[in-house]
């Protein structure tokens, strides 16, 4: 009979109870208990779902639970120190919300213990399922347009907060190719954050892939905007369609063409089982991806307090935009904080 996992979650907001949702439909894991800094958060989620525990001390929760997997769904400022406690906890496998971490020093600290302790970590990039993403990298790798040559993405709300989805999105697309060097500005005149960490009011980056192959990045950028789907090839290019279809130019056929997907995807929860069950090689969300994401949205940070182009990999530990805040180089024009996604005490 095949293995049912035993899963917690950490952190019982919406996206813990999205994840609490979404595991028992795998028919392989079962959710078991839930833990969260506030007894009450804690609670609720485990009244709802029938828990039979629930904990606000994580340590207390590994201590008296044998768990496979952990949901980790708190906001991005402690997702690193979490994750290094379940991986050396002994968990077979944890899926993490995105953004990854709050600096890319953190999520090397979190591929390292997990690495350290046999743990399968998982980021949760969502868009890497959706079918039309899909086909666009199958159409790609099958030379559809020809060499990749150009993608744009434009988006806005913050570089952890959406900016971590297009980012990832690109490489996926592309094929995951590897960074090699990054151009960036950013914009900070007020004291933004977003759940916690630092945001940038504006920002934009160039990316250059291997191959050459270059990623424009655009973020709460004025308009007019550019159309933010698009991937150039020497052989055409291609775009998201209506109803989840792609659509296609290139010199095979005299105009646009329609492409449904040719397949359904499963889902992050169903690959992390087939995952630790063996059945796969690596799910498509590993922690890996989520890593060189993250290096990618520091280096745009880091190339406006270096004043220069950000070769890869990274080396830069902390988060550049905490450093040139702290340091006084982007001072604050607009004083008073706030925070896009929660309120600060003082605002409520």
């Amino acid at each position: 009979m095949a293995k049912t996992y035993r899963v917690g979650i950490i952190g019982c907001g919406g996206m813990g109870r999205s994840h609490a949702n979404a595991w028992p439909t795998t028919g392989r894991a079962e959710v078991v208990t839930a833990a969260d800094m506030s007894p009450d958060a804690a609670a609720k989620l485990a009244d709802e779902f029938s828990l039979p525990t629930h904990y606000s001390d994580v340590h207390e929760m590994f201590e008296k639970e044998t768990l496979d997997i952990v949901s980790i769904t708190t906001w991005q400022s402690v997702r690193a120190e979490l994750t290094l406690i379940a991986a050396d906890a002994g968990v077979s496998g944890i899926l993490g919300e995105k953004p990854m971490s709050a600096s890319y020093g953190e999520a090397q600290d979190m591929m390292d213990a997990c690495d350290k302790n046999g743990t399968k970590l998982v980021i949760g990039h969502q868009r890497r399922f959706m079918p039309q993403n899909c086909e666009a990298r199958r159409l790609i790798q099958e030379g559809a347009i020809g060499e990749p040559q150009a993608m744009l993405r434009r988006d806005g709300y913050g570089l952890l907060n959406r900016g971590t989805h297009e980012i990832d999105e690109m490489r996926y697309i592309l094929g995951d190719p590897e960074p090699l060097w990054l151009i960036g500005q950013v914009s900070r005149r007020t004291d933004k954050w977003e759940r916690r960490v630092r945001a940038e009011d504006a920002c934009m980056g160039e990316i250059c892939f291997e191959g050459g192959i270059r990623g424009i990045y655009e973020s709460d950028l004025p308009d007019p905007g550019l159309r933010g789907d698009a991937v150039y090839g020497s052989d055409g290019q291609l775009r998201r369609g209506a109803d989840g279809t792609i659509e296609l130019l290139n010199t095979k056929a005299a105009d646009w063409q329609t492409v449904t997907p040719r397949q359904s995807e499963p889902n992050q929860f169903q690959e992390m089982v087939a995952w630790l069950d063996g059945e796969i090689e690596e799910h498509r969300n590993a922690g890996r991806h989520a890593a060189t994401t993250m290096a990618i949205l520091m280096a745009i940070y880091e190339s406006l307090r270096i004043k220069d182009v950000v070769e890869f990999p990274l080396t830069t530990r902390p988060n550049p935009l905490d450093l040139m805040v702290e340091g006084g180089m982007l001072p604050v024009f607009v004083e008073g904080r706030y925070d896009i996604r929660a309120p600060f005490p003082e605002q409520q």
